[in-house]
């Protein structure tokens, strides 16, 4: 469904501004400024942006029990991963590959849509807006009149369950680390099923290859699938310094 808001001034604070990048992830790009350029693939312009800015989140996409509940670990995790770079026989692998794929899960969601779920022959709680949010902020969901389930909800499920039934896919990545010696990388919104991850403006994760040193000519073919991969921007902390073949 479109996005439904809060009751006035959010008193349950239920997660609005939902990243399916982390804003962390993001601000290991920031320029002395605090910010990044991102590329506005709608508008062929250049802007500069907060890790907080409304483009890098979808809004409400699945339910609080999801956003404080078991995306947390993964997301902790990878920042493990990305705040304390560990020789490739330390580091953790898994971890790297699970948030892989929440990312692209996420951004899917954000990218689809979808729509409220009717469940028939379920007549509904009748309960009143502040009483589902009582209930959503406690990690519980709800149904309302007429058998309607708030689209959040089923993505929340959806998204844990694929992370299931998808980690075969990606359990078995092993991750290098890739050091650009001159210039710098770009961040797409998101990679489908391309298993790179930019960590910061001279380091990415890259599944499948060994830990390794690339020279401006193999960065610009980097980020040239970099930008083919986004869909709505792509980011760097000045992308003036990021070759494109």
């Amino acid at each position: 469904m479109p996005y439904e808001p809060t009751i006035k001034r959010n008193p349950r604070q239920l997660a609005i501004e939902q990243h399916f990048h982390t804003a962390h992830a993001i601000s290991l790009f920031y320029d002395s400024d605090e910010k990044v350029e991102v590329m506005e693939l709608s508008s062929g312009k250049v802007v500069r942006r907060h890790k907080r800015a409304k483009m890098f989140c979808t809004k409400r996409t699945w339910d609080q029990r999801a956003e404080t509940g078991y995306m947390v670990p993964i997301e902790n995790a990878f920042h493990e991963e990305i705040d304390n770079i560990k020789a490739f026989s330390e580091r953790n692998h898994e971890a790297i590959s699970r948030y892989c794929l929440l990312w692209r899960l996420r951004h899917e969601y954000h990218l689809s849509n979808p729509a409220d779920v009717v469940l028939n022959g379920v007549s509904g709680s009748g309960l009143t807006k502040e009483q589902e949010e009582i209930l959503e902020s406690k990690g519980a969901g709800f149904v309302r009149d007429g058998g309607v389930v708030a689209s959040r909800f089923t993505s929340g499920i959806q998204i844990q369950i694929a992370l299931d039934r998808d980690w075969g896919t990606c359990s078995h990545f092993k991750w290098g680390l890739i050091e650009a010696l001159d210039g710098e990388f770009i961040v797409a919104d998101g990679y489908g099923d391309f298993a790179f991850i930019p960590i910061s403006p001279k380091k990415a994760f890259w599944a499948g290859e060994s830990d390794q040193k690339i020279n401006r000519q193999q960065l610009a073919e980097v980020n040239k699938e970099s930008v083919s991969r986004a869909k709505k921007y792509y980011f760097a902390r000045k992308i003036s310094e990021c070759p494109i073949a």
